[in-house]
């Protein structure tokens, strides 16, 4: 005989005893858990073991028994069906138990019942009642509707109760007034007359849905006809409140006001219509068609939130809370009240308080209010506002979702640009801080907030893109708006990949070779040089024609020269394309100018100097007034200083006289002209200083000085340049370059044959070395360090130069 069978007999006839049935349950689960279940169990016993099991309330046995029955191969379809039947049963009333009302054990029930359904195995109507919560649970509210009208056909207990949450879930759903109205009509003509409770919720909907459906007359008479029916119940009170709602919304607030105390003053502070009467007078006092009292209202929704947490009332009253504390300029207790209130809202618990708020409505008053703040000029509270509205989207409603996001990234925009403006003026003001350290705190932050701001407008931005990508005009904006704006955050990297995601997507659009220059530039800031040079000559090899595609030269000129020797050939090469072959760019277009100067530095950095020197002083004639003429002189000079000394290196080499005459003349002319231009630079650094920010413009500046008394040591002038290297090593005595200026002041005595102002000169430049301050040595261009200097000249004071 088999295991089960001798097991079946030795409990035979004993079912019939209560607690015997609980223990056996009991038994039998722990018997089949430490024991292999017996392949011959019989589906009609393990069903009804399963349905004995479920009766105990012994609902995780009840689980783990039946998936250990469905891994049995020799139970047919219909079998399996049977068992998921019991398992669907059970895992809902274990939700319920536990109060584990969750998605996934929704998506459980379901299947299970999907299953049982599939292989036509008969429900009861309390099994489409669970499928019903089910679906609910997992926020599928139409199947759910469905599920539940089965049920009710197929007869249900609490029946009343379920239909009433039918035609809620309807109304949640956004159903027809009109159809509501119906509903809930038919629902309280079968209403049994004990369901008070139910009657007088349905009385309330129903009001709610004849003031949509602008039928207040039909409304009165249904508070007339049903007022028999509580006056001398315990839901007297609660209909009263009904009255007064009546009142309220057909304009009577005063007399709407007067009830509602009369009825808060009645009901204790426990009772739900406590919780209604507050909600609804601090809506009156706030609508009461003279002047509005916030501050009342104030105190009502208060109370309502002390008294009646995480109720739908609470929830209401918290919105409502929010707009009187806006109407009284108190905007940032509004917000986080609002935020309070939508987070609340949004709960999956929180359903009921759909019924008391309009999330439309409530959506366009706060649109209403960012834009107010927003023409007031407060751009925070406006932001706030919008992001609220945002908060409150129908995410099915692509149109809507845009509209509020471009009001929001607008106001995101204009609020960072206010930042940048402020953070701009402040930083103006810092020289007279008191406290500079921490004024430069607060612009770093000021500053950072600033790119935040941005970026958060860049995200938005981005967000509408995708949403309009039916409207691919809108769509291609707001994704060129949002990479424009992650340029001003910053994030190049990321503008710089938006710009590529633009012409990617629009490879036909006007602006995919401005998109192309773009991405250059934001590589080129990046230190990207292979990246800028990538996409400037795409934009100019594809889009040689237009603007865009022109203007890529320049950037990519400055690339190339960036890249060493080989790269300034390729920079001069371009450069010739605008100067010489380019049919958009004549010497009065910027781009010419640009590709004039920067041709000169390209020849000096090669070391043609004569070229450079005709490419310059070209670029000086043309544009007498263009702000890098110092920078251009600087050049010139030094490009007639290299040359004068090449030509005096070319003395050596001369065979005749004549040949010596003609070089060292042409040498002493080009020495001539430079430290004629080295002083210019000098002269127009005293009107117009450099700013203490351009390291190159005062390299530049330390430069002509001693170039400057350079050039007069060459030409044999040393009491000229003895002067002008005692004025250079004066001025930057803090900086390695007085140490420079202090060998030509030694050089410039021996020529002029005083070895004792020579060796004063050495003790002199010998406590400068320990004297000029250690980060002079650290930021300075020049590779000697403190060390090599005072080797040099421990060194020179052991020479027999003196």
């Amino acid at each position: 005989m088999s295991q089960w069978a001798t097991f079946r007999e030795r409990v035979a006839g004993k079912w019939q005893i209560p607690l015997f049935v609980v223990s056996l349950a009991m038994l039998g689960g722990a018997f089949l858990r430490i024991r292999p279940v017996p392949d011959d169990v019989p589906p009609d016993v393990a069903l009804g073991y399963l349905d004995r099991s479920i009766d105990a309330g012994l609902f995780e046995q009840t689980i783990a028994d039946g998936h250990t029955f469905l891994a049995l191969d020799t139970y047919t379809a219909l079998d399996h069906a049977g068992v998921r039947l019991r398992l669907a049963r059970a895992a809902f009333e274990l939700g319920m138990r536990d109060r584990t009302h969750t998605a996934g054990v929704g998506r459980q029930i379901t299947e299970h019942y999907e299953r049982v359904e599939a292989e036509g195995l008969p429900m009861t109507g309390e099994d489409f009642r669970r499928l019903g919560w089910a679906l609910e649970w997992q926020r599928l509210e139409p199947e759910a509707i469905t599920q539940f009208e089965r049920a009710l056909a197929e007869g249900v207990d609490h029946a009343s109760d379920l239909r009433w949450h039918t035609i809620m879930l309807r109304k949640l759903g956004g159903a027809d007034p009109t159809d509501i109205n119906e509903q809930l009509e038919t629902f309280l003509a079968a209403l049994d007359d004990h369901r008070l409770d139910l009657r007088v919720r349905a009385i309330e909907l129903k009001l709610d849905q004849l003031a949509l459906l602008d039928k207040l007359d039909d409304a009165s008479t249904l508070a007339v006809r049903e007022a028999g029916r509580f006056r001398e119940s315990e839901f007297a009170d609660a209909f009263a409140y009904i009255e007064a709602l009546l009142m309220y919304k057909q304009g009577h607030f005063d007399e709407a006001e007067a009830l509602l105390r009369t009825i808060r003053n009645r009901v204790g502070q426990t009772d739900e219509v406590h919780a209604k009467t507050g909600w609804l007078l601090g809506r009156t006092v706030l609508n009461d068609g003279g002047p509005q009292r916030p501050q009342e209202a104030v105190s009502f929704f208060r109370d309502v939130i002390t008294h009646h947490p995480r109720t739908p009332y609470a929830i209401a009253s918290r919105m409502r809370l929010a707009e009187a504390l806006a109407l009284v300029e108190r905007h940032d207790e509004a917000i986080a009240e609002y935020r309070i209130a939508i987070d609340e809202l949004n709960d999956a618990e929180a359903g009921a308080a759909e019924q008391l708020i309009n999330r439309d409505l409530l959506r366009v008053s706060l649109g209403v209010m960012s834009q107010t703040q927003h023409d007031l000029g407060d751009l925070p509270a406006a932001l706030d506002y919008a992001q609220l509205a945002v908060d409150l989207l129908d995410p099915t409603n692509p149109e809507q979702t845009a509209t509020l996001l471009h009001r929001l990234g607008q106001t995101q925009e204009l609020l960072a640009a206010q930042l940048e403006a402020g953070a701009a003026a402040s930083s103006g003001e810092d020289g007279l801080d008191d406290d500079p350290s921490g004024s430069q705190l607060a612009s770093a932050a000021l500053a950072m907030a600033v790119r935040q701001m941005y970026a958060d407008a860049a995200t938005t931005f981005v967000a509408i893109s995708k949403i309009e990508t039916l409207n691919e005009r809108r769509s291609a904006d707001a994704c060129w708006r949002a990479a424009e704006l992650f340029t001003k955050a910053e994030q190049l990297s990321r503008a710089a990949d938006l710009y590529h995601v633009f012409n990617l997507e629009r490879p036909g659009h006007s602006l995919v070779p401005r998109a192309l220059l773009r991405i250059g530039t934001l590589r080129q800031r990046m230190g990207d040089l292979p990246g800028a040079i990538g996409a400037y000559r795409a934009c100019y090899d594809r889009f040689p024609r237009t603007i865009d595609g022109a203007r890529a030269l320049i950037p990519l000129a400055r690339c190339y020269a960036a890249n060493g020797p080989d790269g300034e050939v390729l920079a001069e090469k371009t450069l010739r394309v605008v100067l010489e072959d380019s049919e958009l760019f004549t010497p009065q277009a910027p781009e010419f100018g640009d590709a004039l100067f920067l041709l000169g530095e390209v020849h000096n950095r090669r070391h043609e100097f004569e070229r450079a020197i005709g490419t310059l002083e070209e670029a000086l004639d043309r544009y007498p007034d263009d702000p890098r003429v110092w920078q251009a002189r600087s050049l010139l000079a030094d490009s007639y200083r290299q040359s004068g000394l090449a030509l005096k290196a070319e003395v050596e080499k001369a065979t005749t006289a004549a040949e010596i005459e003609h070089i060292q003349t042409e040498a002493r002319a080009r020495l001539t002209e430079a430290r004629e231009y080295y002083r210019m630079v000098i002269r127009e650094a005293g009107f117009r200083p450099p700013d203490p920010g351009d390291q190159l413009a005062h390299v530049n500046l330390r430069h002509a000085y001693v170039y400057e008394a350079d050039c007069y040591f060459e030409v044999g002038a040393h009491r000229e340049a003895l002067k002008r290297y005692e004025e250079a090593a004066g001025l930057f005595k803090d900086r390695p370059t007085s140490l420079a200026a202090y060998v030509q002041i030694i050089n410039c005595h021996v020529f002029l044959g005083q070895p004792e102002e020579a060796r004063a000169a050495l003790a002199r430049a010998r406590i400068l070395v320990e004297a000029i301050p250690q980060d002079a040595f650290d930021g300075s261009v020049s590779p000697e360090t403190r060390k090599d200097w005072q080797r040099y000249f421990e060194w020179l004071d052991g020479t027999e130069l003196f």
